[in-house]
């Protein structure tokens, strides 16, 4: 095979196997409201 060829196949791997990775080591962050009453602020200030 040229060499050409073989680096070419190697990079491909390398990658999918980078993207695996990250893949797996992503969490999922859970979804938390970050809303607050507004008139109660206003009326603070």
């Amino acid at each position: 095979m040229p060499r050409g060829l073989i680096f070419l196949v190697l990079l491909i791997l390398i990658l999918i196997g980078g993207i695996f990775l990250l893949s797996r080591s992503a969490d999922e962050l859970p979804v938390k409201t970050i809303e607050t009453d507004v008139t109660s602020n206003a009326a603070a200030n």
